[in-house]
């Protein structure tokens, strides 16, 4: 199977997943928030019912939020107008506002990069802080880049649960590991190397050198 195609079926599962895990639960409790207020309606309960439909409210918005975030993660993380210094400040705000721990950037030289490489590096960026944020329990990540006339380097590490480095060479969508799978494949089709190093509560580090 080819990088892109293998990519293509990777995100398909984890779009599945993810809608498995989180809207279509939080569509399950809804259903059953609106049986309670039926109920409390045909016992007179008003003032339950309005409460109800309060969690009833907060439910919609949190599922429509999820599925917002989901779309948003399958866009190109790139655009034609955009440098690659604005898109790396985006992704890094998007996770902030998701809920994600802080990131610690630092960055050595100017980065410029051809379209295909720039956005494979910003959606090994993306696929790293979402990782992070639904896996790692981290509470703090340094980002670091480093360029020079032959490579660039990008290093993502977290202070995080980690796991069993055993877990590292055949990771499945399922463990959480399409973002590694993904992260992976992109590095290579731009041939590039990935490297991953994780101990159970020491945290995980990620790195990606990508040749210029």
């Amino acid at each position: 199977m080819s990088d892109s195609l293998t990519i293509a079926e990777n995100e398909r599962r984890f779009v599945a997943q993810e809608l498995h895990d989180y809207a279509i639960q939080t569509l399950l409790q809804i259903n059953m928030q609106v049986t309670i207020c039926k109920r409390y309606l045909e016992l007179g309960y008003v003032d339950e019912t309005t409460t109800e439909l309060g969690l009833l409210e907060n439910q919609v918005l949190i599922v429509s939020q999820q599925i917002r975030d989901l779309i948003a993660d399958l866009r190109p993380p790139t655009g034609e107008e955009d440098t690659f210094q604005s898109m790396l400040e985006k992704q890094i705000e998007i996770h902030h506002q998701r809920g994600g721990p802080a990131v610690c950037l630092s960055q050595e030289g100017a980065i410029e990069l051809p379209a295909i490489e720039r956005q494979a590096v910003l959606r090994i960026i993306q696929e790293g802080l979402l990782n992070v944020r639904k896996h790692a329990q981290a509470s703090q990540v340094d980002l670091a880049l480093q360029t020079n006339d032959s490579h660039i380097e990008i290093s993502l590490s977290d202070n995080g649960q980690g796991f069993d480095d055993v877990r590292i060479p055949n990771p499945t969508v399922e463990q959480g590991g399409a973002g590694l799978i993904n992260m992976q494949i992109r590095a290579l089709a731009i041939q590039g190397s990935f490297d991953i190093q994780s101990e159970i509560d020491q945290g995980t580090t990620i790195t990606v050198t990508i040749p210029l």
